[in-house]
C-alpha cells in the first residue's frame, strides 16, 4: 500500500523522486475513478487536480488519506476551507453519499508496508537507482 510519495522511495522502488510523486498521484486518481470527489465530474490527465482535505496551510500533510481527486473548479472553490465548513448541503454539488466516501477515504488504513531486508535483495540498475527484488 502506498501511503505517501516517500513510501515509494523508502521501499527503494526503482523510481526517481519525480516519478514517485507522479505514481503516487496516479494511484489517487485511479482510486477515485478519475472523478472529482466533490462534484463527481469525469476528469482526465489535464483536468484532474489533487486537493488536500485538510489544507497544508492548516497543518495537512501529503498523505494519501488527506489527498483526493478534484476538478480544478472545486479545488479552487474549497481553497483553504475545512471540509466540514465548505462541503455541506449549501454547496451546489453536495451529496451525502460523496461525503460518506470522502470520510471513508480519510479513515482508511494508513499503515506503511516496507519490505524486510531478509525478504528483499538489493540490486543496482545504474549509477542513480537502487532497486529491491522480493526474494
Amino acid at each position: 500500500m502506498i501511503h505517501c510519495e516517500q513510501d515509494l522511495l523508502a521501499n527503494l522502488i526503482e523510481l526517481s523522486p519525480k516519478n514517485a510523486r507522479h505514481k503516487f498521484r496516479q494511484c489517487i486518481f485511479e482510486a477515485w475513478d478519475w472523478k472529482c470527489a466533490y462534484c463527481d465530474k469525469q476528469l482526465d490527465t489535464k483536468s484532474a487536480t489533487i486537493d488536500h482535505i485538510l489544507p497544508k496551510f492548516k497543518g495537512g500533510h501529503n498523505v494519501k488519506s488527506n489527498m483526493i481527486c478534484s476538478c480544478s473548479k472545486c479545488n479552487r472553490l474549497k481553497g483553504s476551507h475545512l471540509l466540514e465548513d465548505w462541503y455541506n448541503p449549501s454547496y451546489k454539488f453536495y451529496q451525502e453519499d460523496r461525503l460518506d466516501k470522502i470520510k471513508q477515504w480519510i479513515e482508511q488504513d494508513s499503515s506503511i508496508k516496507i519490505l524486510s531486508p531478509d525478504k528483499a535483495t538489493p540490486y543496482i540498475t545504474n549509477d542513480f537507482y537502487i532497486g529491491w527484488v522480493a526474494s
